[in-house]
Parts: C-alpha cells; structure tokens; sequence
C-alpha cells in the first residue's frame, strides 16, 4: 500500500504549485511525485573525465585558491557537514560573518539556481564567484593561473586537459566536474523505491506519508530532488516569512537578482532535502539550528503568516523528522 503511495502519489492538497513569480506554474501534478534521481548529466562544453575530477578536487582543497592562504573551497563546504560549514552564517576570509547559511552542495550537479539568490545557472559559472569575492577568498582571478604554476599544478592540468595551460575556464570546469560528483542518492528512501523493504523504519515511513499529506512539506520539496526547483516549470523560490536574524541587515533574497515581481522580496530558492540530517543549520539565515525547529516552524505557520498552520501532533512531527533524519540522510555517504 505504501509503495503504491510512493510512486503513484499526486499533489492532491494544492494541485499546482507557486511559481517563482508568485503565480501558478505550468508544472503538472504527476511530475510532483516523489522518486529516485537518474544520473547527472554532464553539458558537451564540459564532459566528466576522471583527470578532470581528480584536479577540481584538489583545487577544492587548495588553500592557495584563497588570498589568505585560510579559506579554501572545502573551508565553507566541508564533506564531513554535508557539504556545509555547520556555522549559522559562512565565514569569509578576513574570518568575519557573511550575510547568509552556506547552502549544501548535495546534488548540485542538477541544479540549474545557484546560490540562495539564483544569480548563476551553471557550476563553471558559479565556480569564480566565491574565489574573487572580497568577502569569501578574495583572489584576484588574474593572478590565480600563475600562483597554481607556482604550486606546480601544470603536471596536473595536462593530465586533465593535455596540456599544462592553466587558465581560468579550465579551473572552473575542472571544480564544476568534480561538484558535479558529489551526491545523496543512496538514501534508505532510494533503498525501499528499489524494493528494499526494511530500508526506512516505521517512524520513518509514517513520516513519509506526513511529508506528503498533513506536513504540506511536498508542496515545494517535490521530485527526485525533494524540490520543485529541479523540476521544470516548478517554484524555484519562496518567501517562508523567516524571522531576520538578529544584527543582521535585511535580505532581498531573489528581488535583488530579479527585481521584474515585488513578490520575489525575501524569496530564496528551495533547496533539495537530500542528506539534511546533516546540514544544520537551517534556513538562508542559519536561523533555525535542528530539524525539531524546522518542523516547529512550519507547524506554526512560519514567522509571518505566509504558511498555513498544520496542526501536528507531537508523534507526528517525530515522525516527520525521522523521515528527514533518518529516510533521506544516507549517513553511510562520507564521501
């Protein structure tokens, strides 16, 4: 019965979905059934090579990619947190607090809203942002070719490319290659949709069905993905009216990207649930430190009113937040 519930369920409570403009989306509600991911497709201009993902790791944990020689990639994106830093906030390199939560790198490779704003549509885009940000590493990309030869990175750049060229396109699609390989699709939740039985407990398995039914949680964390930014004409952002964290200036969220729709005012992209047990904090803020506060802040309708209050039993939101820790955390993955 559960199983059929798994891959036949449909949206049933709303229907559709919001769109990021705050109108409804053209995605149909079949394609909001939860499932399992297919592989990640790698673009033609930037194919999967071993070399290629070998170097994009090493420069993730290059120290050198950062002026201060403290913050490399891994710095905020340690694989031990999921991918995340563990902190509230990010720390940047002159080590003072960044505006926002440093969002998990989990299936990235699908993602096609990056950052919490959506600014950049593809990892060998992405990849530059945070090395030439003042804030971040704060290397000048003019002179990051020259101190990697420094490094002797050029033996490593031929076995990628074929040559020992080391330019900036090739040290963003080298990193985007490797970020690409960094996944949460073993899931006990994956484990039962390929007919493992005994993969989810029963707490978690009750937590599904809450997931889907009462919790609403399906509504914006649908698909393969648990999002509906991964699935085509689904909502990529939304404005859950979380309180502003305290000595922290007020966010735009996806307005200061995209400033066609005043509803785009604090709405951040929805990220995957994938691997969240291992991700607190919690929210673009970092504001909400466990998976028992989340569930609290959905419960009671958020900060502002913008959700609908649930009403969950205190056995439900357990069992809300053992599917979460426990369906769709693979802590087998270390990576």
């Amino acid at each position: 019965m559960i199983k059929r519930t798994l891959t036949r369920w449909l949206l049933v409570v709303t229907g559709l979905t919001v769109g990021a403009a705050g109108v409804f989306s053209d995605v149909k509600p079949e394609e909001l059934a939860l499932g399992t991911p297919g592989p990640v497709v790698f673009p033609k201009e930037n194919p999967y090579t071993k070399e290629k993902a070998d170097l994009g790791k090493k420069l993730f944990n290059e120290v050198k990619m950062s002026s201060s020689t403290m913050t490399p990639c891994s710095w905020c994106h340690f694989n031990g947190l999921g991918y995340t830093d563990g902190k509230v906030v990010g720390l940047g390199a002159p080590r003072i607090p960044l505006s926002r939560n440093t969002p998990s790198l989990y299936n990235i490779g699908y993602n096609e809203n990056l950052f919490w704003d959506g600014r950049t549509h593809n990892l060998e885009e992405q990849a530059l942002f945070p090395i030439k940000h003042p804030m971040e590493m704060a290397m000048k990309l003019e002179d990051l070719p020259h101190k990697l030869e420094m490094e002797h990175y050029a033996e490593e750049f031929e076995k990628a490319y074929g040559t020992k060229e080391i330019t900036l396109d090739r040290v963003a699609k080298a990193l985007a290659t490797f970020e690409r390989t960094i996944t949460e699709n073993n899931t006990p939740f994956d484990r039962y949709m390929k007919s493992e039985k005994n993969a989810m407990s029963k707490d978690a398995m009750e937590g599904l069905r809450i997931f889907q039914t009462k919790g609403q949680c399906i509504t914006c964390h649908a698909g393969p993905q648990f999002t509906t930014a991964m699935i085509k004409g689904g909502a990529a952002y939304k404005n859950t009216g979380v309180k502003k964290s305290p000595n922290m200036s007020e966010d735009d969220g996806r307005l200061a990207v995209d400033k066609s729709d005043p509803e785009l005012k604090g709405a951040f992209r929805i990220p995957t649930l994938r691997g969240v047990g291992k991700t607190a904090p919690y929210m673009h803020n970092g504001s909400l430190p466990t998976l028992e506060a989340v569930v609290e802040f959905y419960d009671r309708g958020g900060d502002e009113g913008r959700l609908p209050k649930l009403n969950l039993t205190v056995q439900e939101k357990a069992q809300l937040v053992d599917f979460l820790l426990h369906g769709i955390t693979d802590w087998n993955n270390r990576y």
